[in-house]
């Protein structure tokens, strides 16, 4: 074997140009597999990452009915003890309590059909960042006509502006993702706009009796800070639901739907207002009621979650609850993420396939330019066999020295794509936010995407060596040497 090795080893060096044409072709099929795969997958985990862990969480514990009829009426109880209980599963990190509803908002004149969601104030900035979601600047009409009268104030900025009247924005970078400034207009008139757009709201607290409306949804009923809403619904149980709440701030997110109907008041505040608690009969314990139980775990692997969730169902009261893991509460993403693979998989295959030919090609014209050569060695005793062995064997050498190759340069673009992924601008980003994703397009960190490509571009190499085999084994000498 040992000679076999040196006799392949010089033999692909005879000729240094068709070797790293080979290579080369080997080196651009692994480099761009692993980028494209690493972008693919990347995406996915912001994906889970925006949903799943800024939302719902990775594990859920619901009541038996609340999956198939998210109705009020199947709330579970919840206490300190049934967290206790929880919080031994080593995995779980925090459990986040919530209650959703729905009822008619209105302003006594407009009205319209919103979703209100108790929440623990805390735990629930902790997860989801509902602070940074607050609207602190709004392009209004009064605004514009304070720019308007500023000295020396481009004009073709309040075009801008006025192009994008009584829009609201939670921070400055999505203000200008809209307004669209170079770094020395930036410089001169960001600030200026900042103040004159500059919207006033605040967070809630454990003992806030307001509410958090979502932006859509505070135009549409003609209401700002420190007006009332209005909430009519039906509670726990049949019965009436009303109540009348302060707005403390209003919430700005990039998904029309949730920005056309969320509102969300203090847990305590909407277990009252929705009746959401029953009291024993000496009327001195009171039992309250959420919908469900949002977890945030330490280890976010599937094993782990599966493992976590099958051990939270051996803990709890099974005749009342049940733990659900994120890819069973959330089929719809489950679907989204495996249709959208399997397109991955097949813009892959297009790959293999063009990266199949090419290989095929210059092992093609590496047997042709060779036959003269394969002749004199048989001419001379070398057996057939031992030269199909090396033949194998340089396709080998220079499939792996193309592979490491590609692995090599994708190291570096793959870091830099995890680390500083790339921001989208304009429409891109505005698409992406409206699907409440964060507009980024991340790498994936190295896993064993890096195998199963390199894997499958050796395979092909290999496969492609079988030709020149072929052509060996089927050689008549006097044909080669004459070729």
């Amino acid at each position: 074997m040992k000679e076999y090795l040196k006799l392949a080893w010089r033999n692909i060096w005879r000729n240094k140009r068709r070797t790293l044409i080979t290579s080369a072709s080997i080196f651009f099929a692994v480099f761009f597999a692993l980028v494209m795969r690493s972008f693919q997958l990347g995406s996915y985990d912001s994906m889970i990452k925006n949903i799943i862990e800024s939302y719902s969480g990775y594990i859920q514990i619901q009541g038996l009915d609340y999956f198939d009829e998210p109705l009020i009426d199947n709330s579970i109880p919840y206490g300190k003890e049934l967290e206790k209980t929880i919080l031994s599963e080593k995995n779980i990190k925090m459990v986040i309590p919530r209650f959703q509803a729905h009822g008619l908002a209105t302003n006594g004149e407009s009205s319209k059909f919103a979703a209100v969601i108790g929440i623990d104030v805390e735990k629930e900035n902790q997860i989801n960042k509902l602070e940074n979601k607050l609207v602190r600047y709004r392009i209004t009409s009064k605004a514009i006509e304070i720019l308007k009268n500023e000295k020396n104030f481009p004009d073709d900025i309040i075009e801008m502006l006025t192009k994008y009247e009584n829009a609201s924005y939670s921070n400055t970078q999505r203000l200008l993702l809209d307004i669209i400034l170079s770094e020395k207009e930036q410089e001169l008139y960001l600030k200026t706009i900042e103040e004159v757009t500059a919207f006033e709201g605040k967070y809630l607290t454990e003992n806030s009796t307001g509410v958090l409306v979502a932006d859509r949804l505070a135009k549409y009923l003609n209401l700002n800070i420190g007006d009332s809403i209005i909430i009519m619904s039906q509670g726990f149980q049949g019965v009436s639901a009303a109540g009348i709440y302060p707005i403390e701030g209003i919430l700005k997110f990039p998904s029309p739907e949730f920005d056309n109907t969320m509102i969300y008041m203090p847990l305590k505040q909407a277990q009252l207002l929705y009746s959401a608690y029953e009291t024993n009969e000496n009327m001195v314990d009171t039992t309250f009621y959420v919908s469900y139980l949002s977890l945030n775990v330490k280890n976010s692997d599937d094993s782990d979650v599966i493992n976590s969730t099958k051990n939270l169902n051996s803990l709890i009261d099974n005749s009342i609850y049940k733990a659900l893991n994120w890819k069973e509460f959330n089929k719809e993403l489950v679907q989204q993420i495996n249709s959208d693979s399997m397109s991955g998989v097949v813009m892959l295959a297009l790959l293999y396939l063009i990266i199949g030919f090419g290989v095929f090609g210059t092992v093609l014209m590496m047997t042709k330019e060779r036959q003269r050569e394969f002749g004199v060695m048989i001419a001379v005793g070398m057996q057939k066999r031992k030269l199909e062995i090396i033949v194998i064997i340089e396709m080998i050498i220079v499939g792996f020295i193309g592979v490491l190759s590609g692995i090599v340069a994708s190291i570096p673009v793959i870091l830099t794509g995890y680390y500083y992924p790339i921001s989208l601008k304009g429409q891109m980003a505005t698409m992406m936010e409206e699907y409440n994703m964060e507009p980024i397009m991340p790498m994936a960190w190295f896993d064993t995407y890096f195998i199963n490509q390199t894997t499958v571009v050796l395979i092909i190499v290999i496969l492609a060596s079988l030709y020149p085999v072929l052509k060996i084994g089927k050689l008549k000498v006097i044909n080669a040497l004459r070729g």
